[in-house]
């Protein structure tokens, strides 16, 4: 009864207000996992003992996208992909959709009802049938610049994307959201005298000028209303509010890509951001932007993740790289993990819970799900030379 109702929450958590035409006839599966990198994209459903391999190669430094009722993923020509469940464990094509340049940045908003994806120096948004219905060209708002976006994120807190364009020294938000207010785009002292003219906020393009170099944005969560990324030696944070830098954090070397965020809690009054650079993780409270605690870790720190009840820790070579976890409840001593034999080159915390799952991918390649004390629960095996680099949960509604 515990288990089924910690998957029940899995699945809330992931839904949203709507899925795709197909979704509900996946409702049976409760969960899933996947991994994915140069060898392919691996993935297992509903609980199953193994994984299976889509048919597509992946195009280089893509990220496959797992959303309720699916997957999207850029395939090696180029092209965006939609793929559904079919029977268990078969997977199916929903559709192929292929631009005028081959994609180079996806993002899709988690109910499966959206995909943004970055083609040469422009950005087109695609439906769950893979309809494009609208494309954005990459000019600045005087278009005097074009360029290509660097870097898409789905925002589900605000039903949006969010797209960076360093060329343009703009940020861009598009609105998901059907009731969303009317754009005025530049300098408008009173819409009501005819100063501004105005353009619909749904699907519209909400611009914040940012001068050029903008950020190296990396990092994006949908609990926060803010980004982050690096700039020279400081990771700076832009509040998508305000759309102007709140804090420039002086750290060289920092990943904020390898970051995370711990909410507030009872033993947590605000937010707190966990910052890897180099051997050290730097901890900020996120209200006034001020470092409450540091750690030193006996390696490179190359990515954290965070669970209800501890921060876990990749440490150690890219491919070869030693597991650390900090629990509440340890009062500050970070412990080793030894999760099976092999080092881990991936990690990802569940959406709910303490769970996280864990990449091996030296001799024995596979993706371990461990519990709160590092025990591992499940493994799943990979073929010898997947060529595997990333890891995540899979939704489904």
């Amino acid at each position: 009864m515990q288990r089924r109702a910690a998957l029940t929450a899995l699945v809330c958590f992931w839904a949203g207000p709507a899925t795709w035409p197909h979704a509900r006839a996946a409702a049976a599966w409760l969960h899933g996992v996947l991994t994915w990198g140069p060898g392919g994209c691996w993935v297992a459903t509903g609980g199953a003992d193994e994984l299976t391999r889509l048919p597509d190669a992946l195009a280089p430094a893509n990220v496959p996208v797992p959303v309720t009722g699916g997957l999207w993923l850029v395939a090696g020509d180029g092209s965006l992909r939609c793929w559904e469940p079919a029977t268990d464990p078969a997977w199916r094509l929903r559709f192929r959709v292929s631009m005028d340049a081959p994609v180079h940045a996806l993002a899709a908003s988690p109910d499966g009802r959206w995909a943004l994806a970055a083609h040469g120096e422009r950005l087109s948004l695609v439906d769950a049938r893979g309809t494009v219905v609208k494309t954005f060209e990459g000019s600045d708002l005087g278009r005097t610049r074009r360029g290509a976006a660097s870097v898409l994120f789905s925002l589900p807190q605000r039903q949006s994307f969010f797209a960076a364009w360093p060329a343009l020294g703009e940020s861009w938000e598009i609105s998901l959201d059907s009731g969303a207010a009317p754009l005025f785009d530049g300098l408008v002292h009173d819409y009501r005298m005819g100063e501004g003219i105005s353009s619909p906020g749904y699907l519209g393009v909400r611009r914040a000028p940012l001068d050029r170099p903008i950020p190296a944005f990396s990092f994006a969560d949908h609990r926060v209303p803010w980004l982050a990324g690096m700039q020279g030696d400081e990771a700076v944070v832009m509040h998508l509010d305000v759309r102007r830098r709140i804090a420039a954090l002086r750290m060289p070397g920092a990943n904020p890509k390898g970051a995370a965020l711990r909410p507030a809690s009872p033993g947590r009054s605000t937010n707190q951001w966990w910052l890897p650079a180099g051997n050290e993780i730097h901890v900020f409270d996120t209200a006034r932007w001020v470092r409450v605690a540091a750690y030193t870790l006996p390696g490179p720190v190359l990515q954290l993740q965070a669970t209800d009840e501890a921060v876990w820790a990749l440490v150690g070579e890219r491919a070869a790289a030693t597991l650390f976890t900090l629990r509440d409840s340890q009062a500050d001593t970070w412990q080793r993990v030894v999760a099976g034999a092999g080092a881990l080159t991936a990690l990802r915390a569940a959406p709910r819970g303490s769970q996280v799952l864990a990449l091996r991918a030296a001799d024995a390649p596979a993706l371990l799900l461990l519990e709160a004390g590092g025990a591992v629960l499940r493994t799943w095996l990979l073929p010898a030379g997947a060529g595997v680099d990333g890891v995540a949960w899979w939704p489904v509604g």
